[in-house]
């Protein structure tokens, strides 16, 4: 039996350090089983890392190397990444992207020698119980691309010293270890060299304190114990500190048994993210599908399973090699690059509903799959269809130097399958993805698309300081998949630059919805500084001039599966003019294809971009002239190549408007053809708007500063039709309130969709929850959590829904049916509380459920499953990674907003 030297925050502490060395062991409360996390993990080192490297913390900066040591990066400080100058500088998309990258200095604690003092030597090791989560990395070169990385729940290092094993794994979200000593062997042969700390010392409690630079390390004292009989037997032991170096001196114990040493890292594990930035921006929820499908046929029947997409930017830390010793070992080491992350995570579409929340039906909430599919857990074999509370597979993508997601969008209509290894049938295409990247060796290429060539459009980064690129991924996220039995046998995908000699950078990007022919077909829009390679594969671009000022916007629109770069630019044009323009927002609708953008301008009018004769609409808030020193815009394009614009307009009052969000829709009738519009954003203007209630959070006048806006257009092809902005309003506080995400609920008669709006709100005021239901728990009305608290963070998110306004205008105003904070009140001492709504995508087969995400660096955003009342779900992750800082982390939410 055990003996077992802990570092717990649950065990008794004594008010001094004192070991008493006399007196028989004495028995204390059965002991409890380990909280074993699910959420912190290990991943195998199959080369991604450098070579020391045998394990990594999942979304964490520690480090296992080969001879059993945690390598601990902890941050020093911060450098600024890229940024534009000028009016560019003023966009506010900027605000939800990360503005700089951590500088680390590394904190080694290496197993030692207890006589020489040199490390030990190489320990064999292993991992315990895999996860089935698949995590791959395809970054730069493909030769360096991973596939089904392993994740472990704890790692395993045999004979560290004689008779001597030493554990890492996971204790109540910390990283905790053990040093399992059996019976014979001498405990005093244990040292720990902590390399990289300016100094050591224990506080009044003997818990161990790293100072490195101006952070302080703590590492909690070592309890013992000894379990027998059921019983945890505690025995006095503490750190014994010598300069640098930590044995542990242990008091009397029964050296017939085994003996552990157990102290805690303070370092958590990996919302979805570790313990540096993670900044979710897009969200997208795929196709209903059958994750059990034996044949093609039925991948799309007997549906069961909702997958939702996330994507983002992460910190990718790298191994410090070499750091040195003495004085060298305490070098900054600054982050080499940031990475883009793709999760896909999968819920259950089969009627599994909570049993805490009363008054919820199947259709209502969605329990995430945490499943094991391929057997038990003590013989795992790989199986893709796992996942694990909610997260199934995970991608690391990008290049050496910074790469940024901006958007994310998904064919919800496709039926491209494919079978796995012959055992079942899955979905084959994933989410479009576009940004930027300083990276020259970003992947690029082509995989399971038209001829099987590599061909893509630009392989090379075209110069200046960033390139925008757009990419395909496959349904499995994992480029370098094996396991693919059907005709094409790799995954399908696609991965372009798009860039001139210039900075040229993508905010928004849209996937063609439907199937077969074309089914492929994506869109993007962003800004440049010119010499865009514009052009189309048949007629012309609609403007191939750059425009000037410090920025055009652009729109470009691909077909992946055409067989030579030329043919898979359908066309690329400006949209710009002598100020500064860029598209933030995009919409795609089949028929043409027609695409709709909105975005930002501080151009003039001019006959390629905006005027009294590009069929505008007149009112008090659009027009042919710009109102501000900024304008929103509004522009439709028609054509699968050679494009022609339909119309183009200003939108905004009398001062400065952004426009984030589009959604645009086309019927026919009568013959001619009928657009509805809705485009949402930010404005500081105080124009009147009209549409809307007179009062209000949804109203006709801005409640102070920057309030989001929203607004309906309607626009006839025939000139006998009807050319209207049917409703403007100010959605907002007497803070500032910005909306950065549109979705609609794609209703496809006259009657019109429902607005969904997210966003930002900040200031003293919280928005106060509008449709708030009977019967349910308080966390169920708002999403500021706790209920309970009287917190209000200076950053919250938010979440609204709007009713559908027909297309007549016979039913209007519009009225604000839903309204909810998002966010939570507890945060990092010291820290300011931040949560953002960047992104959110409906679930169209049941009216008001939004799938949501964005960032923060609250504790929690929503209630844990022990918490009262609990939360309906064990997710992946309840608890911020890292909440002794006010580093963010991504999260995925869902909500059903009902009037």
């Amino acid at each position: 039996m055990p003996l077992v030297a802990r570092a717990d925050r649950d065990a008794p502490r004594p008010s001094r350090p004192v070991l008493k060395r006399t007196g028989p062991v004495a028995p204390s409360a059965p002991a409890a089983a380990p909280s074993r996390s699910r959420r912190l993990l290990f991943e195998e080192n199959l080369g991604q890392h450098a070579g020391p490297v045998r394990y990594k913390m999942f979304g964490g900066s520690v480090f296992l190397t080969d001879r059993a040591e945690a390598c601990m990066l902890v941050e020093a400080g911060r450098e600024p990444l890229w940024r534009p100058t000028g009016k560019a500088a003023e966009n506010p998309r900027w605000k939800t992207l990360p503005a700089s990258r951590p500088v680390y200095r590394a904190l080694r604690m290496q197993p030692v020698e207890r006589e020489t003092g040199r490390p030990v030597p190489p320990a064999a090791s292993e991992g315990l119980t895999r996860s089935p989560i698949a995590l791959s990395y395809c970054k730069g070169d493909r030769s360096q691309w991973r596939s089904r990385v392993p994740l472990y729940r704890e790692v395993v290092y045999h004979q560290v010293y004689p008779g001597i094993g030493l554990v890492y794994y996971p204790k109540d979200e910390r990283l905790t270890y053990d040093f399992r000593v059996a019976p014979g062997a001498d405990p005093s042969a244990i040292r720990l060299h902590f390399e990289g700390a300016d100094r050591l010392a224990l506080d009044s409690e003997g818990n161990l304190q790293c100072l490195v630079g101006q952070q302080t390390v703590v590492m909690q004292k070592p309890t013992l114990y000894q379990e027998v009989a059921g019983e945890r037997r505690i025995v006095p032991g503490r750190f014994a500190l010598t300069g640098n170096d930590v044995a542990f001196e242990v008091g009397a114990y029964d050296r017939n048994l085994a003996l552990v040493i157990d102290p805690v890292l303070p370092f958590y594990s990996t919302y979805f993210g570790g313990n540096q930035d993670e900044e979710a921006v897009g969200v997208a929820v795929g196709r209903i599908y059958n994750r059990n499908a034996l044949t093609a046929g039925t991948v799309f029947s007997s549906q069961d399973t909702i997958p939702v997409f996330i994507a983002g930017t992460t910190h990718s830390t790298s191994f410090p090699v070499p750091v040195g010793s003495g004085p060298n070992a305490n070098n900054p080491i600054t982050v080499p690059d940031v990475d883009i992350f793709v999760a896909r995570f999968e819920f259950r579409a089969d009627g599994t509903v909570p049993t805490n929340i009363p008054d919820v039906g199947p259709a209502r909430r969605f329990a995430p799959w945490d499943a094991f599919t391929n057997g038990g857990e003590p013989d795992f074999t790989y199986d893709d269809r796992g996942a694990e509370r909610g997260l199934a597979a995970v991608v690391i993508y990008g290049g050496s130097g910074d790469d940024v997601c901006t958007g994310v969008s998904i064919n919800a209509s496709q039926n491209a399958v494919e079978d796995v290894g012959g055992v079942y049938w899955r979905p084959a295409t994933g989410p479009v993805l576009v940004g930027y990247t300083t990276s020259t060796n970003f992947p690029t290429g082509r995989l399971g698309l038209g001829s099987g060539s590599a061909t893509t459009f630009q392989s090379t980064f075209g110069g200046g300081f960033t390139d925008a690129f757009a990419m395909l991924l496959p349904f499995c996220l994992d480029l370098s998949a094996n396991n693919i039995t059907s005709t094409p046998t790799s995954p399908l995908a696609y991965s372009t630059y798009l860039g001139g000699s210039g900075n040229d950078l993508a905010w928004a990007c849209t996937a063609q919805q439907g199937m077969g022919t074309g089914a492929l077909r994506f869109a993007l829009g962003g800004e440049t500084d010119g010499n865009l390679p514009t052009g189309s594969a048949s007629g012309s671009p609609f403007d191939s001039t750059y425009g000037g000022g410090d920025a055009d916007g652009f729109l470009a629109h691909f077909d992946p599966t055409q067989n030579t770069s030329a043919a898979q630019r359908r066309y690329i044009t400006y949209f710009g003019g002598n100020g500064y323009d860029t598209v933030t927002g995009i919409s795609y609708f089949v028929t043409g294809p027609r695409i709709g953008v909105t975005g930002v301008t501080g151009s003039d009018p001019e006959t390629s971009f905006i005027d009294s004769g590009s069929n505008p609409i007149t009112s008090t808030v659009s027009g042919g002239t710009r109102n501000g020193s900024f304008d929103a815009f509004v522009a439709m394009f028609n054509g699968n190549t050679g494009p022609s614009r339909e119309f183009s307009m200003y939108l905004g009052g009398d001062n400065d408007d952004w426009g984030m969000g589009i959604r645009a829709r086309r019927r026919v009738v009568s013959g001619s053809g009928r657009y509805v519009v809705h485009v949402a954003g930010l404005t500081d203007s105080t124009t009147t708007g009209f549409g809307v209630p007179s009062s209000g959070q949804l109203s006709k006048a801005n409640k102070g500063g920057i309030d989001a806006f929203v607004t309906q257009i309607r626009w006839d092809e025939s000139l006998s039709g009807l050319r209207t902005v049917q409703y403007f309003g100010y959605l907002g506080t007497t803070g500032d309130d910005e909306a950065y995400a549109l979705a609609t609920s794609e209703q496809p008669g006259p009657g019109n969709s429902i607005v969904y709006v997210g966003g930002i709100s900040e200031g003293t005021a919280a928005f106060t929850p509008v449709g708030i239901g009977s019967g349910l728990p308080n966390f169920a009305n708002d999403l500021l959590y706790p209920a309970s608290g009287s917190t209000i963070p200076v950053s919250r998110g938010f979440l609204a829904r709007i009713s559908a306004v027909n297309e007549g205008g016979t039913n209007l105003p519009a009225t604000l049916q839903n309204l909810v904070n998002v966010g939570g009140r507890t945060f990092a001492t010291g820290a300011q509380p931040i949560q953002r709504v960047l992104s959110i995508a409906s679930y169209l087969p049941v009216a008001g459920v939004l799938f949501f995400t964005g960032s923060t660096n609250a504790n929690n955003v929503l209630p844990t499953t022990s918490d009262i009342p609990p939360a309906p779900y064990d997710v992946f992750q309840n608890t911020r990674a890292n909440n002794t800082s006010d580093r963010k982390d991504a999260y995925l939410g869902s909500v059903r907003l009902t009037p």
